[in-house]
């Protein structure tokens, strides 16, 4: 498979799980699930009431909880029209299903960033994203302006620029393949507290994953949030708790704006 529908594929594992790590008390559905499905399994609504193309469509992140609805995407333009028209179709059809009570909306306010750290040297990527308006998620992948040691340190001087397509190409399927097994490890395993979900990985030699982002705030005081924990051979660095870095559309950069796929 390409380097495109790896790095595809990692951004949208990689925000659908955080989501549930960040909204540990809701119950939320991914791509892997049907509108049909969702609505019958939960009985929200009438999944009778679908029309016959609408029952095989599969939202990025239902949240059956808040009655909200993400499309992940990546950061350009085409992926927000993209996305505000596919989180259009899923919204009108959820609420056909719903007779009475509350409605679906697009869901706001959810961000984070990860960064992955290479074995042998190699930059430090990361991976952004935002809710640009309401039911788009968008993302990018930058990488280390320079090369780092610590990913610690490398978070500090978030200097991030473009991928080169030589990078991408090289890598992007061993990111693919890491995060992939890293998140079906995680999702078999209970998170630490029940909610923080702190996840570390090691694949061979290619590759590190390491969240960071506010759920670190989480951690509390306890011995766990001074002696990160390890697992798999790495350890997980908690970075300092604060709002992740944005970048405005204007200087969002231009490997962010890459067709990757959905």
């Amino acid at each position: 498979m390409s380097w495109e529908f790896f790095l595809g594929n990692a951004a949208h594992r990689l925000i659908a799980y955080m989501y549930g790590v960040s909204h540990p008390s809701n119950e939320a559905y991914y791509n892997t699930e049907t509108i049909q499905a969702i609505v019958t399994k939960t009985g929200l609504g009438d999944a009778s009431l679908l029309q016959p193309q609408e029952r095989i469509l599969r939202p990025d992140i239902t949240d059956v909880f808040s009655l909200s609805l993400f499309e992940i995407k990546p950061w350009n333009e085409q992926g927000l029209k993209e996305g505000r028209e596919e989180a259009r179709v899923y919204l009108a059809a959820l609420n056909r299903t719903i007779l009475v009570g509350k409605r679906f909306t697009g869901g706001t306010d959810f961000q984070g960033e990860t960064l992955i750290r290479f074995a042998r040297g190699q930059y430090i990527w990361r991976l952004a994203w935002r809710t640009t308006e309401p039911g788009v998620i968008q993302y990018q992948w930058t990488r280390s302006q320079q090369r780092f040691e610590s990913q610690a340190v490398a978070y500090e001087a978030g200097q991030w620029v473009e991928l080169t397509e030589q990078e991408m190409r090289q890598y992007g399927g061993w990111l693919g393949q890491a995060v992939e097994d890293m998140v079906r490890r995680r999702e078999r395993l209970a998170t630490f507290s029940g909610a923080v979900g702190i996840v570390i990985e090691v694949i061979g030699t290619a590759a590190t994953a390491v969240f960071s982002g506010e759920i670190f705030g989480r951690m509390g005081s306890g011995t766990s949030a001074r002696q990160p924990p390890t697992q798999g051979g790495g350890q997980v660095i908690p970075f300092p708790r604060q709002q992740p870095r944005t970048t405005s559309p204007a200087q969002v950069p231009a490997a962010a704006g890459m067709s990757l796929p959905r």
